[in-house]
């Protein structure tokens, strides 16, 4: 096995380990079902089918001659050599993203017509909708094969098609997200300032206790955007490489595909998925509580203490969140 082989099994079983701990904690503590972490826990899920399929690609090479049987061999060219499968996890982790930043942002900026309007019932459409959309689009990378002779061919496009589809592509797997995502990153923070603003005005002392409540709540608000920021940045700095890349290649210039660019664009891409385990256990506040919670049978010394951590958990559920 070469080493870059190696490292790519080393990546993905991390993030394996890590987005499974996620997954677990938010499915096993009551406290931790919200709609937000309903997200996470969907991004989560994304990232450890993504490494698992990348590990599993890395290690059982697709076939130089395909089986016999048609529907095994069909299998093997348009669903596994094709990569099909984890490119839909790739782009369905970039949706997922895209719809996490959404409910956030229509929570803090539009609390009320959150708190009316938005559920269980749109929540999960909206998860549904980022499988959907994703199994839909990148699907069509299956296309990209055919099968002659007992092999599976590359069937190349024509060049305008090239620069159409690479186009299409860039927009709506990277650019368009990115725009959107920090244009409402952005109207976030303005609105965490305004209210932060509000919050620390000098209270009356009837008003003290009320305040105090609103301070650990935006405080709360602010460590859960805070997270979500921070994988938005890491999102950005992993993707773009790959993304350019594909773009210029797409456009008709030479991308060595062999080459230490391309392959630290792709490690880069895995990597992505590996960091944000370790984004929600060392910044969100909520993850740490659940996990404490989870813990705490067989560790007493871990239990969060209640009045101060319960509130950040609750946070992210609140109406106003």
């Amino acid at each position: 096995m070469s080493a870059r082989s190696i490292l790519r099994t080393v990546i993905g079983s991390i993030d394996i380990l890590g987005n499974s701990v996620v997954c677990i904690v938010i499915a096993k503590v009551p406290a931790m079902r919200t709609l937000t972490n309903a997200f996470i826990f969907n991004q989560a899920l994304i990232d450890l089918l993504g490494s698992l399929f990348m590990v599993l690609h890395n290690n059982i090479r697709a076939p130089k001659v395909l089986h016999p049987n048609a529907v095994i061999a069909t299998i093997q060219c348009y669903i596994w050599q094709s990569n099909v499968i984890l490119w839909v996890l790739y782009v369905a982790s970039t949706l997922n993203l895209v719809a996490l930043t959404s409910e956030r942002y229509l929570a803090i900026v539009y609390p009320f017509k959150y708190v009316t309007y938005f559920g269980r019932k749109q929540a999960t459409g909206m998860l549904v909708a980022v499988w959907v959309l994703a199994i839909g689009y990148k699907g069509t990378n299956a296309f990209y094969y055919r099968m002659e002779d007992r092999a599976c061919v590359f069937a190349s496009l024509s060049t305008a098609a090239n620069v159409a589809w690479g186009t299409i592509a860039f927009l709506v797997e990277y650019l368009i997200p990115l725009i959107f995502m920090t244009f409402c990153y952005v109207h976030i923070i303005l609105q965490l300032k305004k209210a932060s603003t509000t919050v620390h005005a000098e209270p009356s002392t009837s008003q003290e206790s009320d305040n105090s409540m609103s301070g650990s709540l935006l405080r709360a608000r602010r460590n859960t955007l805070k997270t979500l920021f921070i994988v938005f940045v890491t999102y950005t700095i992993c993707w773009s490489p790959n993304q350019i890349a594909f773009l210029v290649y797409n456009l008709g210039f030479q991308l060595n595909f062999s080459g230490a660019f391309y392959f630290t664009s792709l490690a880069l891409v895995q990597l992505n998925c590996c960091i944000n385990p370790f984004i929600y256990t060392f910044k969100y506040k909520q993850l740490q509580t659940g996990v404490r919670l989870l813990l705490e049978p067989c560790c007493p010394k871990l239990a969060p203490k209640r009045q101060q951590e319960s509130v950040a958990i609750i946070a992210v559920s609140h109406p106003q969140n």
